[in-house]
């Protein structure tokens, strides 16, 4: 897989719509149309932040920590690892059930639509190891930009349309089952890193 796909592919798998328009159609149960809308659109605001943040401090934070590539890669993986197991064998949590419409849109939006819904842990290990290699990578960089942005948009559009595609029995079965190959496609990325870290292990010295 070339850099480019596996960019998109992972961004898509961790910060992508899938994942968001469950939590969003709870949290947002028993409100108007315009509570949901406002709510998306600062959901997807915060979320931006977040991930901009993330994406433009990323290499100094490795660099202030001193982290090696080999323990990035590997403790990236586990958090890959983990969250899909958890998403294979357990039941989805109930994150976003303590909201709702009596909540102000921006404090539902910031918690839990931003964090942990669309940029969830494992997310930000995917922005850590895509800016890593960005870093290391020219022309990388806008890649991870441009990727980004398309994951915020296409959460941004599931929120905003979200009452019309709940509607939709079929779509939504066939979300869930594109869902779960995602999910395993996940679980064995986070094996490559994993491995990809034990490779590099001898040479950073440790």
């Amino acid at each position: 897989m070339g850099q480019s796909a596996f960019i998109f592919t992972i961004l898509f798998m961790l910060l992508g719509p899938l994942k968001v328009i469950g939590p969003f159609a709870v949290a947002t149960h028993g409100a108007d149309v315009a509570y949901k809308r406002r709510t998306a659109a600062l959901a997807a605001l915060y979320a931006s932040a977040i991930c901009a943040f993330l994406a433009l401090s990323g290499e100094a934070l490795i660099a202030k920590y001193r982290i090696s590539p080999a323990a990035l890669n590997i403790g990236a993986g586990l958090v890959l690892l983990i969250a899909a197991l958890r998403n294979m064998f357990l039941r989805p949590d109930a994150t976003a059930s303590e909201a709702g419409p009596q909540r102000k849109p921006a404090q539902v939006a910031l918690s839990p639509l931003a964090a942990p819904v669309i940029v969830p842990p494992a997310g930000v290990a995917a922005i850590l190891i895509v800016s890593s290699k960005a870093a290391g990578m020219p022309g990388i960089a806008p890649i991870v930009a441009m990727g980004i942005a398309v994951m915020m948009v296409l959460d941004f559009l599931v929120m905003f349309f979200n009452d019309a595609l709940v509607r939709q029995t079929w779509l939504m079965l066939i979300l869930q089952l594109l869902g779960s190959a995602l999910v395993f496609l996940q679980a064995a990325l986070a094996i490559d890193s994993i491995l990809e870290g034990l490779r590099l292990l001898p040479m950073s010295g440790h």
